[in-house]
């Protein structure tokens, strides 16, 4: 019976949530950041506490993304596009791919973890191919879909007002063709024939020295004239944030986000021709970073294509990710473990409260080196 009745209460229970989160979105914050720092207290001190501190990191994220959807459908900003689904189902599975690695580590041993390694890889190629190309995405970021700046909700900027506005505009008149990216007028959004006034004007001799330019710039104001020019995109006036309406990939900005998705197969290929401590897959790896981000910095230095701003902030992610292979294998074991360590120490002797972060990041560094999804999810 209490059972039954507990049934019943949890979509009551849900509701109240719901509005409870709708109503306080900084307060959730504070909670959400609780939690993620309760990861961070658990880890080794408790018997399996690696498992038991990603499973609260990893649920802490997913609140995160429950409390943002709970957020934006309030505030009427959700989004149900099928694009958006394949994001949500991304981020979910990036959200919890060290704990699954973890687990299969601990369930079935070295075998198990590649065999979750690589499924989860080959659904994040797949999936994020399908943005590109299906859905024509512009770079997808990691994760999929960002945590919502919730400050912005309390003071609204006044341009998001006039994004949602002409947007919503210029979708009502016109579609986008997907390959050419051309814009198209819809039939029924022309304006009708008969409202227009097309008219040729005479000037005699006579009545055109009378005339100015402006008189006659003046007249023209007046008289309707249909346009046959293509219609041009409203300008952009979408926040850091909120960016759902960006133009595809053309040229080398595709080539260059193709091999960036790919780059974790052609790794894990890699890696199980010539090994996992070996040079090979490390600089394999290296390259295809830097190939893709040289592709990006040709096309802006060329002027090929206008790269928007959340594309420049992806750039400059991944450009400061590059020091990520200073504690990837191999280089970690033969070069940069025993400097990082020195570095480490130094900063816990002479640097007050230093030891607070150095010790135990110090001790941790090795479980975080040994994860694969720590090193080369990103």
């Amino acid at each position: 019976m209490n059972m039954s009745s507990l049934l019943f209460s949890l979509p009551e229970f849900y509701n109240s949530y719901k509005a409870w989160v709708s109503k306080n979105p900084t307060s959730v914050g504070d909670w959400e950041n609780i939690a993620k720092w309760v990861s961070y207290f658990v880890a080794g001190r408790l018997n399996n506490s690696q498992i038991v501190s990603e499973l609260i990191y990893c649920l802490s994220n997913l609140l995160v993304m429950l409390n943002d959807i709970i957020i934006k459908k309030s505030t009427h900003i959700y989004s149900t596009a099928p694009a958006d689904k394949v994001k949500l189902w991304l981020t979910v599975v990036e959200y919890s791919e060290v704990f699954l690695e973890l687990t299969a580590t601990n369930l079935c041993g070295n075998v198990g973890k590649w065999i979750v390694v690589t499924s989860i890889q080959i659904f994040k190629c797949v999936s994020r191919l399908i943005l590109i190309y299906h859905y024509k995405e512009s770079m997808v970021e990691h994760p999929p879909i960002p945590s919502l700046n919730r400050q912005n909700l309390k003071n609204p900027n006044c341009s998001n007002s006039i994004a949602d506005t002409s947007c919503g505009q210029f979708e009502a008149v016109s579609f986008t063709l997907r390959r050419s990216g051309r814009i198209i007028r819809k039939v029924d959004a022309a304006p009708p024939v008969g409202s227009f006034k097309v008219i040729r004007l005479h000037y005699s001799k006579e009545n055109a020295e009378d005339l100015t330019n402006q008189s006659i710039k003046s007249k023209k104001d007046k008289i309707g004239i249909r346009t046959w020019k293509p219609l041009q995109p409203p300008p952009n006036y979408s926040c850091e944030n909120d960016q759902s309406i960006e133009q595809a990939l053309v040229g080398k900005q595709l080539i260059a986000e193709i091999i960036f998705i790919v780059k974790p197969m052609v790794h894990l290929a890699s890696m199980a021709c010539f090994g996992t401590r070996a040079w090979k897959p490390y600089f394999i790896a290296l390259a295809i970073d830097l190939s893709s981000l040289q592709l990006y910095k040709s096309c802006k230095r060329n002027s090929l294509s206008t790269l928007t701003q959340q594309q420049r902030l992806q750039l400059s992610k991944r450009t400061l990710l590059l020091v990520m292979y200073l504690v990837r294998s191999p280089m970690y074991e033969k070069y940069s473990k025993d400097k990082i360590n020195g570095l480490l120490l130094g900063l816990s002797k002479y640097v007050p409260l230093a030891r607070l972060i150095c010790d135990p990041l110090s001790q941790y560094m090795p479980y975080w080196q040994s994860m694969y999804f720590h090193m080369w999810s990103k």
